[in-house]
């Protein structure tokens, strides 16, 4: 029996802007299925750019990044449909509903609202 998948694995990844800012060196990251993880550190400590390198928003400048075995570069159709982002800034109205922000970013990603699948997920 085969191990599965981590949901997210980040070999190597390394990214410097074209100002000299080195955002990310050498990360190495891996995220289990059903694991819950929190992404912490202070301002410029390169987690926006982490994620938006998962995301796809962000070209790597080194490594690798592999949704459920997907490349983010490769693969990255298959990649980005396995991923959700709900950008913390983002806010169509100061007091929407936590299940109004997931359809409407799931929206920004090409998905249907599914209210069923949504409802299952945050529960």
């Amino acid at each position: 029996m085969h191990a599965p998948l981590p949901a997210i694995e980040v070999r190597g990844l390394s990214k410097t802007y074209p100002d000299g800012f080195q955002a990310l060196k050498n990360v190495d990251l891996e995220i289990r299925k059903g694991e819950i993880f929190a992404l912490l550190g202070p301002n410029g400590a390169g987690k926006t750019t982490l994620i938006s390198i998962v995301c796809g928003i962000v070209n790597p400048g080194a490594g690798q990044v592999l949704v459920e075995g997907h490349d983010i570069l490769r693969d990255f159709r298959a990649a980005r449909s396995l991923i959700g982002l709900v950008p913390q800034e983002l806010t169509v109205e100061h007091f929407e509903s936590v299940i109004d922000t997931v359809k409407f970013s799931r929206g920004l990603f090409g998905k249907a609202p599914n209210p069923q699948h949504i409802e299952k997920v945050l529960r």
